[in-house]
């Protein structure tokens, strides 16, 4: 009977003992764990400081880029520049009533005359002043010119149209750099076949059927 109880006695320190060494080898393995852990943790405070840090460089250096930049823009100051200044930026006024007043001639005029009307997209166009290379000056300059050329190239569409329609006669004279329609004037001395012609020009279906060419065409590319 004694030794039954000195042998469940030892079984039962057995167990005890081995379930010690289980406890100790969680907790080392916690432990470890915890360390991982915090090791982890630390690397990535250190990164997200170091990026951190970077991105302030990164703003610093482009502010102070962008202050060189302006000043390159303003110094030396050239006062020929500063002079015309309220002369070239004043031609905005008279742009603007250019502007307004072709788009009321031809809305009203190229719809009694049934002349197709001049499409203000196909003569207006923006993207220099996309440019990185150019600072802040440069763009708005690019912006502006770009609006008084494409005024002129609109307007100089609008009158050949209507110079088609009432006087389509070439001059006597050879010029160069003619509008778009100039080519199917009437010779200046074909007396003989002047009206017949003329008729036939006030018919603008090659026109039309030019643009809507040019249209499937845009079409087709952005497909």
């Amino acid at each position: 009977m004694k030794n039954q109880l000195l042998e469940k006695l030892e079984k039962v320190q057995a167990v005890i003992r081995e379930r010690e060494v289980g406890i100790k080898k969680l907790e080392r393995l916690s432990a470890e764990t915890r360390r991982a852990f915090d090791s982890a943790i630390k690397a990535l405070v250190s990164a997200r400081d170091i990026d951190i840090f970077e991105e302030i460089k990164e703003r610093r250096n482009h502010l102070r880029q962008w202050r060189i930049s302006i000043f390159k823009t303003i110094w030396p100051i050239n006062f020929k520049y500063v002079l015309s200044m309220p002369f070239i930026y004043g031609m905005i006024v008279p742009f603007v009533i250019m502007h307004i007043g072709l788009q009321v001639y031809q809305q009203v005029c190229f719809r009694i005359y049934r002349i197709p009307r001049v499409k203000s997209k196909d003569y207006f166009v923006y993207d220099r002043h996309l440019l990185p290379y150019l600072n802040w000056l440069e763009k708005i300059n690019c912006l502006y010119c770009s609006y008084g050329v494409n005024i002129l190239r609109f307007g100089m569409e609008i009158a050949a149209r209507t110079e088609r329609y009432w006087c389509p006669i070439k001059y006597a004279k050879r010029i160069d750099d003619t509008h778009s329609q100039y080519s199917k004037f009437v010779d200046y001395l074909d007396a003989k076949d002047f009206r017949e012609k003329w008729q036939g020009l006030r018919d603008f279906s090659d026109v039309v059927a030019k643009e809507n060419l040019e249209n499937e065409k845009e079409c087709d590319f952005k497909k």
